[in-house]
């Protein structure tokens, strides 16, 4: 007998085996809200945790992403495709297949049926898998290989004597619908023994011979007129023959019953002892993360929001109309009502340390999460929140947001904060993304300004595109005076716009404007001179 193909050579997520990813630290993780992210992308837990092993693990590798990307864009065009091979894979846990540990002489008639039960399960998927694809065009190399992973098995001799032999199988077993059982009770009325007395091919029904039996007895005992007609009662449990207790029971019994039927289950089954089912497993789990970004796509653009697959570039960066994923998944739940508004994003060599700042809740940490949430997707190979993107790759994204207070305890909020960016500053290169929010604002102004200043002057030596929003609006007033000698890159100042105003939440090249910024608030909140000495009259 021909082997069943049962070891795939090849991935959905790599055109060959590579170790160019990088993995994302916990501060990014929490930092990019990706728990977040994987509660829009699905609703079970265990898909859940499927889908964030693959995005902690971020390819940095352009044939990687551009492999991932032609398999996205040829999934996307059959959405139906996508339904059906999703509920297939959804249904079988193809990984029980690998049941190599049975000793099939020693194994029960239940072990054995349940083996048949998945085989039988694997042939109808790989039949209905093969049937979806037999007529579709692709253009990716990886949707070309799982077609022709699936046709071989398909066409396999080994496969359609298997399919034979289970469908044989099936119908013995299968033609099985219940059990007749006798009972003999002691002198206290308790069960004494019990024996089977058939295997029948039919179910009982309250219209079955017991319902007549009553009949006949109301006829020879008229006195007997409140007779409880016949019901079959549900079983609560949906587990398996093997794990009922009277099957257990009844084990050897029924297997003395057919010996014939468990001494070819045997033999059959042990010429398949090697069928492994790992292979279409691992393809479930990988296909499940080109369906979930799919969907998601399509509900974000039911927002009228842009989404668009990105290129990629070794120079610059660029993305137009750009927004923040995050964001458009707090609308889709109704939490955000407003309407989405959207930015540009430039990294170029005078413009790779964008200094942001703007009013208190003016939207810069959305913004500054929103990029590097951009990255992450876009190296990923699927669509991005934007109208149009150029990527130049990064290594690795670093965050640096205000951490959680019990994580500061050891060293204070500042020292913990330096230690932050000291760790950074040792994995960063020239090639990375870093997303600094309010750093250094736990301590004095003057100290705050001194090493963010400080800061900012390294990270234009690194050369790491950066995005550094702030409260220290002198940062920005001149930052031509970051770029030292010894400088790569230059940085430039960006203005998140006024709340309340025709330019909120909107980006632009601009020298921060503080005073302005501090006097609304303080009227905001009733607090200007005028309004204090007002109220004083």
């Amino acid at each position: 007998m021909e082997q069943i193909p049962s070891v795939k050579n090849f991935s959905l997520l790599a055109p060959e085996k590579s170790e160019n990813y990088t993995e994302l630290t916990e501060n990014t993780i929490n930092d990019l809200s990706l728990n977040f992210l994987t509660e829009h992308l699905s609703d079970s837990e265990s898909e859940r945790q499927i889908l964030k092993k693959f995005l902690l693990k971020m390819p940095v590798d352009c044939k990687i992403i551009r492999y991932r990307q032609e398999i996205y864009q040829d999934l996307r065009k059959y959405p139906e495709l996508c339904k059906i091979l999703r509920e297939i894979f959804d249904s079988i846990q193809f990984s029980n297949i690998d049941n190599t540990h049975i000793q099939y002489s020693q194994a029960s008639i239940w072990e054995l049926m349940d083996r048949l039960r998945t085989l039988e399960q694997y042939c109808q998927a790989v039949f209905r898998i093969q049937d979806l694809l037999k007529d579709k065009k692709f253009d990716s190399s990886g949707m070309k290989l799982f077609s022709d992973f699936i046709q071989k098995i398909y066409q396999n001799s080994g496969f359609s004597e298997l399919s034979e032999d289970i469908k044989i199988l099936s119908d013995d077993i299968m033609s099985i619908k219940s059990m007749t059982l006798g009972i003999n009770f002691n002198s206290e009325f308790a069960p004494a023994e019990i024996g089977i007395v058939s295997l029948n091919t039919y179910e009982y029904s309250e219209k079955g011979f017991l319902e007549k039996f009553i009949q006949f007895h109301r006829k020879r005992h008229p006195e007997d007129k409140n007779l409880t007609p016949f019901t079959m009662l549900s079983h609560a449990g949906n587990g398996t023959a093997s794990e009922s207790l009277l099957m257990k029971n009844l084990t050897s019994l029924i297997e003395e019953m057919l010996p014939t039927m468990t001494t070819r289950l045997r033999k059959i089954l042990k010429r398949y002892t090697d069928m492994s089912g790992t292979a279409l497993a691992d393809l479930g789990e990988e296909l499940l993360f080109y369906f979930c970004f799919i969907r998601l796509e399509q509900k974000i653009k039911s927002l009228n929001l842009p989404c668009s697959m990105p290129v990629f570039s070794e120079s610059e960066s660029h993305l137009t109309d750009f927004y923040n994923i995050r964001l458009a998944l707090c609308k889709l739940d109704g939490t955000v009502k407003n309407p989405i508004i959207c930015n540009f994003l430039d990294f170029t060599q005078d413009k790779t340390v964008l200094i942001l700042t703007g009013p208190n809740q003016g939207g810069k940490t959305i913004f500054t999460q929103g990029i590097g949430l951009a990255f992450l997707m876009a190296q990923h190979g699927v669509f991005i929140p934007c109208s149009s993107g150029t990527i130049r790759i990064c290594d690795g994204i670093y965050t640096h947001f205000p951490a959680d207070e019990n994580r500061t305890v050891s060293f204070g909020r500042l020292g913990e904060e330096a230690l932050r960016f000291r760790e950074i500053c040792r994995m960063a290169t020239k090639d990375s993304l870093l997303l600094f929010n309010e750093s250094f604002a736990t301590t004095s102004h003057t100290e705050s300004l001194y090493i963010a200043e400080n800061s900012l002057k390294y990270l234009c030596c690194l050369g790491a595109r950066t995005c550094f929003n702030t409260h220290m609006h002198e940062l920005a007033s001149d930052p031509d005076t970051l770029r030292t000698e010894h400088a790569v890159c230059g940085a430039v100042s960006i203005v998140m716009g006024k709340r309340d105003s025709a330019e909120a939440y909107q980006v632009r090249y601009a020298s921060p404007d503080g005073l302005s910024y501090a006097y609304d608030i303080a009227r905001q909140y009733g607090i200007t001179f005028e309004q204090l000495y007002e109220e004083l009259s």
